[in-house]
């Protein structure tokens, strides 16, 4: 958007409620609702305050989430400074960059957590939120807790728990596209003290982009998704729980384009052939604590098991050239055991000296098989691109067994000082059995490499409580990513080894007027070495790409936040962050020396402002708004930085109305209907030998209306 028209549009009333949250009890009356802001994390094992963590985190509360419209990560995501969200149409792929540090088809770099368990893979970092009670996004390497995949950070998505108090609520949300979401969750007592929740939801749009081949639309999405909980509370000094997530996806085809002709015509596309995207979650955790007098004890085990088929126009033309289909299979076990010292009682040594402890174990065993099959269609053969029609099949089958050891302490001095010390060490064994069948013959190619891979991991920072309120900080950490095997790849290139980081940080963090007032801020410096860079198979077709260590990397930059609720019922809110991510000198990907050159989604600026304000008529019965602007900066697709996204903002709004139960509100997302192509690849050269990239539009305007009704 325009500053002009920004200009003519700030004047819009800035408004909005902070909504009651998808697992709210009933209507609570606007004069009994706090104006603090004081929200209770545990990004480092532990409850502490937000504001008393020496390091840079944003939360997004289940009031925050209802009150901006959030149903899914992306959009949980969009108000974090310095975190830059790429992902496909289909949902499976979708990539977390923080400060320029992210992954392509590797591990991930930025871990989300869901119910205390680390998503091992990039296929399930997003998922729809349902019964939510807050996500953290912690910036920074958190290697010395959270091991490894975490250089650049870690969101923890922590679930609502179930209360004794028998509520639910129910929100149907109709809109353009033919989107329709439905959501309901219940909890209360279950008898004997077990408590319990459940919560299930659909949703479903047809697609932006339009298939002027066939008419049809390309990248529809349709989800059904659910999550229950048992929960039996402390007893005996025991507590437990048992959860369930499950989810499954059914999405259109890659919306993938030319990107000059998508810029020119934008939601059109070109395909002879309309593939589909499904994927299949189950993730069954099981928490089990003891609080005892001298020590805490906690004991996470949990299953993953996710499962994707998917078919695709590999060519991204109206004619008949390559089609690929793919499919995989993930299983995995995760333990993790720890003892703490007791919750809200640190350990005392001395009149002037306290200390919290945390040490504990994690072990994981991770099984992933894939199975391609490229079709090289017989229009390739009248083209002259190949001799005649064949297939080639690539297998994977990846196993990785993993543990860790690590601790966690921190001494406070006279209530004004804080030391904090952390380590861990990681060891994880890899082995893969890569097999690939080319034509005629077939040929087959096969290997079984194995490796092993040990990285110890420290942090230590210092803060100082300058008065209550306000807390100083520094702090220095290390971050690493295991290194692994490639299903496709050039000769010499079937494995790729460990990338390392470094965090340097300093910031400050402030709460006013009886946390009515928040800003923090934070500078950082980070330095990272044989980065995994995604890579371009030469002479392999356009989705063949490959890990390799492409050199070295710095990031530099700022951030601040700012929250603010002068008034009842009144909230102020934004941030922004600066990044300059580059590659160092002799960085390379494939043969294309990229020194110099700034990283992949890592714009100079990204920027959220906005307000929300509740007008109260009676008790039970008030009209709301909310505005929101999210602004982006320049940013580059690919180490070669050939082509970037130009910078622009969107602007969202929701205005409704709530009497006693029901609460009715409309929408409007991408208000001005930006065009944006958020996310292309290059895809090969085009005849004039140039590289030629393909992408997918950003959503247009969308909105709507929903309707929820506690109970």
């Amino acid at each position: 958007m325009s500053v002009k028209n920004f200009s003519r549009y700030s004047g819009t009333l800035v408004l909005a409620l902070a909504l009651p949250g998808v697992a709210s009890t009933n209507e609570v009356p606007t004069s009994q609702v706090s104006t603090s802001l004081e929200i209770v994390v545990t990004a480092r094992k532990w409850m502490e305050p937000l504001q008393q963590v020496p390091g840079a985190v944003t939360v997004r509360t289940a009031g925050d989430l209802a009150a901006s419209g959030a149903r899914d990560l992306r959009d949980a995501a969009r108000e974090v400074p310095n975190l830059t969200i790429g992902e496909f149409s289909t949902r499976r792929l979708t990539f977390p960059y923080v400060r320029g540090i992210g992954s392509g088809q590797n591990a991930p770099a930025v871990t989300t957590c869901i119910d205390g368990v680390p998503q091992l893979s990039y296929v399930t970092v997003n998922q729809e939120l349902l019964d939510v009670e807050r996500i953290e996004f912690l910036r920074g390497p958190q290697g010395a807790l959270y091991g490894s995949d975490t250089l650049g950070g870690v969101i923890n998505i922590v679930p609502h728990l179930p209360s004794s108090d028998p509520s639910g609520s129910i929100t149907l949300s109709g809109g353009n596209f033919g989107m329709i979401d439905g959501r309901a969750t219940a909890e209360g007592p279950l008898g004997g003290g077990l408590l319990g929740s459940l919560g299930g939801g659909y949703a479903t749009r047809e697609g932006f982009t339009r298939n002027d081949t066939t008419g049809h639309d390309l990248d529809s999405r349709e989800a059904g998704f659910g999550r229950a909980q048992l929960y039996f509370p402390t007893r005996d000094r025991w507590d437990f729980r048992l959860s369930l997530t499950a989810e499954r996806d059914r999405d259109g085809d890659y919306a993938l384009y030319d990107l000059a002709s998508l810029r020119a015509n934008p939601y059109h596309a070109r395909h002879d052939y309309e593939g589909y995207n499904d994927r299949d979650l189950v993730q069954p955790v099981f928490t089990a604590r003891r609080h005892g007098d001298a020590a805490e004890f906690t004991s996470i085990t949990a299953f993953q098991w996710w499962r994707t088929r998917g078919s695709t126009d590999l060519d991204t033309t109206p004619a008949d050239l390559q089609r690929k289909d793919v499919r995989e299979d993930e299983h995995a076990w995760i333990e993790e055991l720890r003892l703490s010292s007791p919750a809200n009682e640190p350990v005392r040594m001395g009149d002037r000296v306290a200390m919290h402890w945390l040490v504990g174990a994690f072990a994981f065993a991770q099984n992933y098989e894939q199975n391609a099959i490229t079709d090289y269609r017989p229009g390739g053969v009248s083209y002259g691109l190949w001799p005649y029609s064949f297939q080639m099949n690539n297998d994977a089958n990846l196993d990785n067994l993993g543990a860790s050891l690590f601790g966690q302490t921190t001494f406070t001095l006279d209530k004004l000082w804080e030391v904090g010390l952390g380590l861990r060490d990681d060891f994880s064994h890899r082995s893969a059995e890569l097999s690939s069948r080319i034509p005629p013959g077939p040929i087959l190619l096969s290997s079984d490499p194995d490796r092993d891979f040990n990285q110890v991991s420290p942090h230590a920072s210092l803060g100082l409580h300058v008065m209550p309120g306000i807390l100083a900080y520094t702090e220095v950490s290390k971050g690493y990513r295991a290194g692994g095997f490639n299903a496709v790849s050039p000769a010499g290139n079937t494995s790729y080894g460990e990338e390392i980081c470094w965090n340097y940080e300093a910031g400050l963090k402030t709460a006013w007027l009886d946390n009515r007032l928040m800003a923090n801020a934070a500078l950082f410096h980070t330095d990272w070495r044989d980065l995994q860079v995604n890579s371009h198979v030469p002479g392999g077709n356009a989705s063949d790409y490959y890990i390799e260590n492409g050199g070295k990397a710095g990031s530099q930059g700022a951030e601040c936040e700012l929250t603010a609720k002068p008034l009842q019922g009144l909230e102020f809110f934004g941030g922004v962050g600066f990044v300059d991510a580059e590659y160092r000198s002799g960085s390379h990907s494939a043969d294309m020396d990229v020194g110099g050159n700034d990283l992949p989604f890592a714009p100079r600026f990204n920027w959220n402002a906005g307000s929300q304000l509740t007008e109260e008529f009676t008790a039970h019965r008030r009209a709301f708004a909310r505005l929101e602007v999210v602004g982006t900066g320049r940013y580059y697709y690919d180490p070669s930085n050939l082509e970037s996204q130009g910078s622009y903002a969107l602007v969202n709004l929701r205005l409704g109305v709530v009497s006693g139960v029901w609460r009715v509100e409309g929408w409007v997302r991408n208000l001005f209907d930006r065009d944006t192509v958020p996310l292309a690849i290059p895809y090969g050269q085009d005849a004039q030998g140039k590289p030629f990239y393909v992408g997918e539009n950003g959503a247009p305007r969308t909105l709507g209306v929903s309707l929820a009704r506690t109970f």
